[in-house]
């Protein structure tokens, strides 16, 4: 493989994030290399991996997805990693797509040097080695998921370790997302309650209620349910979150987003900030977990969504290595025009989606549409709505 060249940046992006409210702190050239060294491990890793199932062979001539699995004896639930895979090799330009969906090696599969690129990832920001350490895990999960030995759920959530580190904000690639997304929920929350679903680890709990400290907004904070599904998960957060915070009114609970929330105890009208860190990428019917966020919320309330956004509609992104492997990250309604892949959404399948369920005041904080014109890879940012406060 070449060497590792990070794409160039526009110097303006950093001055309109600086307008944006984003200092340096949180969006700067070293985040960007760092950011960058995980995207091209992941593409690494995807070329490693290739060799590893065993494809090269068998890509010698067009073949589809199906084709590949059933001449590997692949389990048909290792489909939507292998398709993921096969395009970002695409996208790459090391494999072709042929006509029919179908995928062809045009030359041998180039070599990658994983121990260098990791070292030199470490080496340009220590906190990111948790992001290494989840896709190099992932990795050696894929031959055996393709065969059948075990599920990307059970393998794993199973690694509790892995994904305290991973979930966290001392993790350089996880926390930026937590940070933005907490900066723009702290702006437009004037007190009363909030409901946090998806909060897994309370990393982004934690990040909300630092961002409304340093606002000196805590003390208007009547109530905040911190949700998550995860039992394991949400014990663990709330012994975190209580020590830390012993004179926040939190209260934690279960809620599944795809069930209703008013029979889960989330009365309709009874929040004032309804917010989530990539959680709500993993609604299997978007439209409808929407509108119970809009219904939760009072009239002029807040839904603020933390999202990596994919670049472009269908693109593969470094980041979904890992939970292309998770039925749940990839069993999803599907529709060509809203939602076209499973996962991180782009900034204008975000919005269209919050205007399809009757959300206004529609904002992406920051603007990773116009910023996407000095950065074209994949933006941490925040998608906002307001429910009306006159009901429609």
């Amino acid at each position: 493989m070449p060497p590792f060249v990070p794409s160039p940046v526009d110097p303006r992006l950093y001055a309109l994030l600086a307008e944006a409210g984003f200092g340096d702190v949180l969006f700067n050239p070293r985040q960007h290399r760092s950011c960058e060294l995980v995207e091209h491990y992941a593409l690494e890793l995807a070329i490693d991996l290739a060799a590893r199932l065993g494809l090269p062979p068998l890509l010698a001539e067009p073949r589809s997805v199906e084709e590949l699995l059933a001449a590997r004896g692949f389990v048909p639930r290792f489909a939507p990693a292998l398709g993921w895979l096969l395009e970002r090799l695409a996208l790459a330009g090391v494999v072709a797509r042929a006509a029919g969906a179908r995928y062809r090696l045009p030359g041998p599969l180039p070599s990658p040097d994983l121990t260098a690129l990791r070292a030199e990832g470490l080496a340009a920001d220590a906190s990111y080695a948790p992001a290494f350490a989840l896709l190099d895990e992932a990795a050696t999960l894929y031959p055996r998921v393709a065969r059948g030995e075990t599920d990307g759920e059970s393998a794993l959530f199973r690694k509790l370790p892995l994904w305290v580190a991973y979930f966290s904000n001392q993790n350089g690639y996880y926390a930026l997302n937590n940070r933005v997304t907490a900066q723009v929920a702290a702006g437009r929350l004037a007190g009363g309650p909030v409901l946090e679903v998806g909060a897994g680890l309370g990393s982004a709990t934690e990040a909300l209620l630092e961002a409304l400290a340093e606002r000196d907004t805590l003390g208007a904070l009547s109530a905040y349910l911190v949700t998550e599904p995860v039992a394991l998960f949400r014990r663990r957060a709330e012994q975190t979150l209580r020590a830390a915070h012993p004179g926040a009114p939190l209260a934690f609970a279960a809620l599944d987003v795809n069930a209703p929330w008013a029979a889960q105890g989330v009365a309709p009208g009874s929040v004032r900030l309804v917010w989530g860190v990539n959680v709500f990428h993993l609604a299997r019917d978007l439209e409808a977990v929407l509108a119970e966020a809009r219904a939760a919320l009072v009239p002029g309330g807040w839904l603020v969504i933390g999202e990596g956004l994919r670049p472009r509609r269908g693109e593969p992104v470094g980041a979904e290595l890992p939970f292309r492997l998770l039925a749940s990250f990839t069993d999803v309604d599907l529709a060509p025009e809203t939602r076209a892949t499973p996962g991180f959404l782009t900034a204008e399948e975000w919005l269209g989606a919050l205007a399809r369920a009757g959300f206004t005041a529609l904002e992406v904080v920051p603007d990773a549409v116009r910023l996407r014109a000095y950065y074209a890879g994949m933006w941490a940012a925040a998608v906002c709505g307001r429910r009306p406060a006159l009901s429609v």
